[in-house]
């Protein structure tokens, strides 16, 4: 009997010991409430605006500043309006907790010289377009920007990763999530339109073409469709990654291997050997130009009266995306992302 109470004492003890041991183990943690901002780098131009927000609170529960006024201010919303060029720390403090964080807010001047684009068009009218390299949304890309004189001013609301302009002087975007947006204007703002795209072209006569989101080539990139005023209708027998559109809504297309396409207005397709492109561009008075690839003879080239190409000479040594004006001269940005408009 004297064992068994033994064995009983020490199944106790180690069932203690268990408990106890559960107990050390079972620590209560404290919530994060920490804040978490969408940027902690923001670049913008001055005389724009841009929305801060911290991702896990409402703007009022937060106490927004700015380390100088003069460059940039911050509303109680998170919107920041930036004045000059510069560098300045906005903070932001939670009104409720000890915890507080930080995004650094660059702005540069919106001179032409001074701001770097990714992409550029021309509309039949004579406006030009760019998308910058400010990310204005993590889901629809960086800032759109109307060229006025030799200023970049940005337009409201949206954002973009290529852009075409109609005939209207109006930019379509596909943005960053693939999405298809065309301006409408001032009041209604931007319009959604179906189905989704990795680029887009617009030609003098309003025709208007995509490159879309599925493969269809692994040497010619993706699927190619046109406009009909209510839907993308998917087009025959080719595939691209660039498009542009000339004056009678002939598509051209820049493909995966770098070759220049122009349907034939039927079905087919027909290479213009010779250059290997990036990008494409065309006039409203059918002017071709194609910016190079790496490994092109040089960077701009030109669809001359014989229909081939020829070299067009550029102050830079490379272009990464180029546009027509409607008389026929032409628009690029250059291998460090800045503007020229010749």
């Amino acid at each position: 009997m004297k064992k068994l109470y033994l064995i009983i004492i020490a199944v106790l003890g180690f069932m203690v010991v268990l408990n106890s041991c559960s107990k050390v183990t079972d620590v209560q943690t404290e919530p994060d409430h920490s804040i978490k901002l969408t940027f902690d780098t923001v670049r913008i131009t001055q005389g724009t605006t841009q929305y801060l927000a911290a991702k896990n609170y409402h703007a009022d529960q937060i106490n927004w500043a700015s380390s100088d006024t003069s460059i940039v201010k911050i509303d109680a919303t998170g919107l920041i309006t930036a004045f000059r060029a510069g560098i300045v720390l906005i903070t932001a403090v939670h009104k409720t907790y000890a915890v507080s964080a930080k995004c650094v807010v660059i702005v540069g001047g919106n001179n032409i010289s001074d701001t770097k684009v990714s992409d550029v068009s021309v509309g039949a009218d004579g406006s030009i377009y760019a998308i910058g390299t400010d990310l204005v949304s993590p889901t629809g890309g960086f800032g759109i920007y109307k060229v006025v004189g030799n200023k970049l001013n940005k337009l409201p609301l949206c954002a973009g990763v290529r852009i075409a302009v109609g005939p209207d002087g109006k930019p379509w975007v596909v943005n960053k999530s693939n999405l298809v947006y065309r301006f409408r204007d001032s009041t209604s703002a931007w319009q959604l339109m179906p189905g989704t795209a990795t680029d887009i072209g617009i030609g003098a006569d309003g025709s208007a073409f995509i490159i879309g989101t599925d493969d269809v080539s692994p040497s010619g990139g993706k699927s190619i469709s046109k406009w009909d005023g209510s839907n993308w209708v998917t087009m025959p027998e080719c595939a691209g990654i660039h498009i542009a559109v000339d004056p009678h809504g002939i598509p051209y297309v820049a493909n995966l291997s770098n070759v220049v396409y122009k349907y034939d207005g039927t079905r087919l397709w027909n290479p213009i050997n010779g250059f290997l492109a990036n990008d494409i561009g065309i006039g409203a008075n059918g002017s071709v130009f194609a910016s190079g690839a790496a490994a092109a003879t040089s960077a701009v080239a030109k669809i001359d009266a014989t229909g081939s190409w020829a070299a067009v000479s550029i102050s830079t040594a490379t272009a990464i995306s180029i546009s027509v004006k409607p008389d026929g001269s032409f628009v690029y940005i250059d291998g460090n992302g800045y503007l020229h408009l010749n």
